[in-house]
């Protein structure tokens, strides 16, 4: 199997590097893999947006050729599908876990409230 040689990209920040490694854990992938797939993204999205623009507005326009050609990869969709389950998941998980720790904030404020606001004892 060949290997692909390490690749570096200078005037990445810090914070986009890390938002990359937090990211690609999240989707349980290599940071390599990660870029690869969000710049096939990218790049497709901009192919997309390009295309849209060319026809300036005109709907007689015809469609680029590169874009009208673009196959639907059934396997890519499933995919997606399934990591943004995986992403909804995740997100109804820590919604709960701060509802749950926002209802117990609450209380212990409520509670400071009333304890407050008691007669002094005595």
């Amino acid at each position: 199997m060949a290997t692909t040689p390490p690749w570096s990209v200078k005037g990445v920040d810090r914070d986009a590097r890390d938002i990359a490694k937090r990211a690609a854990q999240a989707s349980g992938q290599t940071l390599g893999i990660w870029l690869a797939e969000a710049i096939r993204a990218f790049a497709e999205a901009q192919a997309v947006h390009a295309a849209e623009s060319t026809s300036w507005g005109d709907p007689a326009a015809p469609a680029p050729a590169a874009a009208a050609a673009a196959p639907v990869d059934d396997g890519r969709i499933a995919e997606i599908e399934e990591r943004l389950a995986r992403l909804e998941a995740a997100l109804n998980e820590h919604r709960e876990r701060s509802e749950h720790a926002l209802a117990d904030l609450a209380r212990g404020f409520v509670a400071l409230a009333e304890k407050r606001s008691a007669p002094p004892a005595g």
